[in-house]
């Protein structure tokens, strides 16, 4: 018997270093970069990335992609490649935070590749929501009631091997089945264009005023002040938020050095506009993840100025120079040529 409804998530989960993107005006940048300096303090220059779990004591388990999609009343199969373990435990979803939740142990298929298949139609049910294909076994220690089924939306997936800190995190992209027009948004979570164009999605200044971090489409590396010693190790992730299309998500473990956790970030598949949220965790030393705000600026695009101008200056600081510049490269996504 179903009891508990599901609420909307779609709103949940929000590089050449000699290239950059500053307002033309000199006011305009030096109040952005000085305003970001205060809010963040984030440095990005360009590199590559393999996404990859973390490792423990005792054993192993990862996901295959980081990335899962499922339409309603479809099914969805997540692979977790697995060593050195007789179980890990699966978890989908936060009850507190977007309404659903399930939590199941798993013992892993002999080879160690397990194949889990989420059924949306039985989520929140009385039936199966998650079987295992092969050797492989599911016993679900909770799941969520619910009267309607799981509402679309981006879920996260952990995996956790002997308790403590996930090994992995994923996501289950619960896709809306009457919408299959596949069409992007722009900064504001809005559709920018009509169906089929090709234009790029608008960003403001505004818009670029209200993000911790500005990043092109690119290789990318993010380096994020944490309050943890050196040679403590956490996960660093780059999740697409709000209308992003397509959905992205790369994650790297990474070793703290000089107070930072830096890692390389592949952010190739999104486009101008694009929101995303940077989170570090999977550290018990640290008290609860750090986030950081996202937002995708194509430099070939540019910024609409708030005179109606467009800001499409590259490459170089232009009037941005000396220190400011140094200041600049500390805050800006670079790419390498």
């Amino acid at each position: 018997m179903r009891s508990k409804p599901s609420i909307e998530t779609g709103e949940a989960d929000e590089a050449d270093p000699g290239r950059r993107i500053v307002p033309k005006r000199l006011p305009a940048a030096l109040t952005l970069l000085v305003a970001a300096v205060a809010l963040v303090g984030v440095s990005v220059s360009g590199v590559a990335l393999v996404g990859t779990g973390a490792a423990t004591a005792h054993g192993s388990a990862e996901f295959d992609t980081e990335l899962s999609t499922v339409s309603e009343g479809e099914t969805a199969v997540i692979v977790v490649n697995s060593s050195s373990v007789e179980a890990f435990e699966v978890t989908v979803g936060d009850e507190d935070e977007v309404g659903y939740e399930l939590r199941a142990t798993v013992t892993p298929a002999a080879d160690g590749a397990t194949s889990l298949v989420f059924d949306h139609a039985e989520a929140g049910g009385d039936g199966k929501t998650v079987t295992a294909r092969g050797d492989g076994t599911v016993e679900v220690d909770y799941e969520t009631s619910l009267n309607d089924a799981v509402a679309p939306g981006d879920y996260d997936v952990e995996l956790f091997v002997a308790g403590g800190e996930p090994t992995d995190v994923g996501t289950l992209v619960v896709e809306d089945g009457e919408d299959d027009t596949g069409s992007g948004g722009n900064a504001t979570g809005e559709s920018d264009a009509e169906e089929g164009s090709t234009e790029p999605a608008t960003v403001t200044e505004s818009d670029v005023e209200g993000a911790d971090l500005l990043v092109e489409p690119a290789e990318t590396e993010v380096s994020v002040p944490v309050d943890l010693d050196d040679g403590e190790t956490v996960s660093v992730r780059v999740r697409s938020a709000g209308d992003a299309s397509p959905r992205f998500i790369v994650q790297n473990e990474t070793t703290v050095e000089d107070e930072s956790a830096t890692a390389t970030v592949d952010l190739s598949e999104a486009t101008h506009g694009d929101r995303a949220t940077l989170t570090v965790r999977g550290n018990e030393a640290l008290d609860e993840p750090v986030e950081r705000e996202v937002l995708v600026v194509d430099e070939e695009v540019g910024v609409e100025e708030r005179d109606g101008g467009l800001d499409v200056e590259t490459p170089g600081f232009g009037a941005v120079a000396g220190g400011l510049a140094l200041l600049a490269a500390a805050l800006v996504a670079g790419r390498r040529g």
